[in-house]
């Protein structure tokens, strides 16, 4: 996995693609690489045309920049994302680009409805967002089925970047809710001494950044990540890795056989969307009627939302979605693996693929 360019979407109050494209160029740079583009994308829609937290100004706002994490941004940062990942694919003459998303999908629909043609040229599209399973409690005092933050801060772009008529991105896999969960114990340590040591800036930047993040999200009850934030402690385990489990689910993917088996991915033939902004189930995941003989442990049973493929707007085409793990080893692997590249090859980790 080469990455080439992160572009960021945001609510434009709480200081928009542009303030987050300085915070994440900010870590890219003491990470020590400075050499990936970072570009400010498309603003999230409207407060009314988002759901729950997303959808209530102050909840979310952007906490690193309020630690001062975001400051003295040596990187150049790119106006107009969508335009930026276009001209990049279209000059690289390739067409087996990965799009892996990681927040509301805004960018994205800008992105595919402006620019078809670059589009095209995008291979494999791997989104964390997301909840099919019932029962669950992905965040602390939250029960599944809820609406997922990255589809709640723009349900109707998630919808249309599934919409066959109008994206080409034929290989799309799901990482939802489900999948993630904390590191802590002798991995997370390894990851913490990494940070310290003085040689690992990946390391030393995220840990720093996790602890700006809990200090800020700690310091203000009114916001979303309060809870969050106050249950974990970042010299000891991870708050639930939501993002990182797309990333790691992609570089499973990419390593072929061996790698992927420890993901449990289920083919949903009929689809997926997502509810709107309006009504019981806003921006809830719906499934078209799937039947499974048998789920991962994590996934006690699939969300009773569903739809009628027939009666949406959309042409839904088939989706991989992540439920869970093959094994308990298989999850603990994964996991190990994911504190591994966070510590850097150079601290081990438990990681035989850290490279």
């Amino acid at each position: 996995l080469d990455l080439k360019m992160v572009v960021t979407s945001a609510s434009a109050p709480e200081g928009g693609p542009e303030l987050a494209a300085q915070c994440a160029a900010k870590h890219l740079h003491a990470s020590g690489r400075a050499d990936v583009a970072v570009a400010a994308g498309t603003p999230y829609p409207a407060y009314e045309a988002r759901v729950g937290a997303c959808g209530t100004p102050g909840k979310l706002p952007n906490v690193l920049a309020r630690a001062g994490m975001c400051a003295d941004v040596d990187t150049p940062i790119l106006a107009d994302g969508a335009a930026a990942m276009a001209e990049m694919i279209m000059e690289s003459g390739r067409t087996d680009w990965w799009y892996i998303a990681v927040s509301g999908q805004s960018t994205l629909k800008d992105f595919v409805e402006r620019f078809p043609g670059a589009a095209m040229r995008v291979d494999t599209l791997v989104v964390m967002g997301g909840s099919w399973c019932a029962g669950i409690e992905p965040y602390p005092g939250a029960r599944a089925p809820l609406a997922e933050t990255n589809i709640a801060c723009d349900p109707a772009a998630a919808n249309y970047v599934l919409d066959a008529a109008r994206s080409t991105m034929s290989n799309v896999v799901y990482v939802p809710l489900v999948v993630a969960d904390t590191i802590a114990g002798p991995e997370y340590a390894k990851f913490v001494a990494a940070a310290k040591s003085g040689v690992s800036p990946g390391a030393a930047a995220t840990l720093e950044f996790y602890k700006a993040w809990s200090a800020a999200g700690r310091a203000d009850d009114t916001i979303q990540i309060h809870a969050e934030a106050t249950a974990y402690d970042p010299e000891t385990e991870s708050t639930p890795q939501f993002d990182a489990c797309a990333v790691m689910v992609a570089l499973e993917l990419l390593g072929g056989a061996g790698y992927e088996n420890r993901v449990a991915l289920y083919q949903f033939e009929k689809g997926v969307r997502f509810g709107g902004a309006v009504g019981p189930a806003a921006a809830f995941s719906l499934q078209g009627g799937e039947a499974f003989n048998e789920l991962p442990a994590q996934c006690l049973q699939l969300t009773n939302h569903t739809f009628d493929p027939k009666a949406t707007p959309e042409y839904e085409r088939a989706v991989r979605v992540a439920l869970g793990y093959t094994s308990p080893a298989a999850k603990t692997q994964f996991f190990a693996a994911m504190a591994g590249r966070l510590a850097g090859p150079a601290h081990g980790g438990g990681c035989a693929d850290c490279g």
